[in-house]
């Protein structure tokens, strides 16, 4: 009886200390994945396109699979049915190690296996990274009725706040900067976020910024299409002022205030999120080079 007691406690031994672990999807980061003898499963969010690996036995888990013996070269063994968003992973030789790569959605992801025969992890679950969401500060609860004045105002006080700051502190009274200096990089537009101003009586974001034509073409701008988005949020201009158009490398300075929600209620975003502008452009086309006709010789 102690004798089968003591068989049946080593073989709880090893399957206790593997564990279930979590990763986040990072083609830019090799994850280092302890296996075992046993079997460790690897999911996905959605199918997988591809799984590639050097000595390693790869099968569709659609036909017995081979047994493999401890001399051969192959390290690992790995099933993956076409299709599906999981596959299995075997250790074959001791000590081994080696490199997986994944095919997901377009995107590699690189698999350090290790055949460990101690804290093996028995499932590996891979997430999608998670949404960035607007940070949005504390502010008392009213909201904010939006007007022209006031609009008119939050963009004054902005390009004025280096001065105001200094003689007239009152004006620019519960005012935060944050000074950004972010280039972000449209097909035809660079655009420089110099400053993001919060103003938190107004419930108001004030963006500053540069434009400047990437293009050899003279672009035309829609300066009520600006938009500042965070994450899966996108927050459209109250006011707005900037160029309607710009010649072929040229820059211009512009800004917008995005006032409140749309719905009356507040926004209360900082000025610390890292937003991405947008805003509508087009090209417009090249201008055709007249021909010139050539005068016919008199008779």
């Amino acid at each position: 009886m102690w004798k089968t007691a003591t068989a049946f406690l080593a073989l709880l031994v090893p399957l206790g200390a593997q564990t279930i672990n979590d990763y986040t999807l990072d083609p830019h980061r090799v994850v280092d994945l302890p296996v075992s003898r046993e079997v460790t499963a690897v999911t996905l969010p959605g199918p997988i396109t591809a799984i590639a690996g050097t000595d390693m036995l790869l099968d569709d888990g659609q036909t017995a699979g081979a047994d493999v013996d401890e001399g051969t070269p192959v390290r690992f063994h790995i099933t993956h049915v076409k299709g599906s968003n999981f596959f299995l992973v075997q250790g074959v030789q001791t000590n081994a190690a080696g490199t997986l790569t994944v095919i997901f959605e377009g995107s590699a992801y690189v698999l350090q296996l290790r055949d460990v025969a101690v804290n093996p992890v028995a499932s590996a679950i891979f997430q999608r990274p998670a949404v960035a969401a607007a940070v949005r500060v504390s502010a008392p609860p009213e909201a904010v009725k939006f007007s022209t004045r006031i609009g008119l105002s939050l963009l004054d006080r902005a390009r004025a706040y280096p001065v105001l700051v200094r003689a007239l502190p009152k004006a620019v009274e519960g005012v935060t900067l944050s000074a950004q200096n972010r280039t972000i990089e449209l097909p035809d537009l660079a655009i420089n976020v110099q400053e993001v101003y919060r103003f938190s009586r107004e419930d108001a974001v004030v963006f500053l910024l540069h434009l400047t034509n990437k293009t050899d073409r003279t672009l035309d701008l829609a300066p009520s299409s600006f938009a500042a988005r965070v994450g899966d949020e996108k927050f459209y201009q109250s006011i707005a002022n900037g160029p309607r158009t710009l010649l072929p490398g040229a820059s211009s300075d512009a800004e917008f205030a995005i006032v409140g929600m749309p719905d009356g209620t507040r926004n209360d975003l900082s000025a610390d999120n890292a937003f991405t502008i947008l805003v509508d452009t087009s090209r417009r086309e090249a201008a055709a080079t007249p021909a010139v006709a050539s005068a016919a010789p008199k008779s």
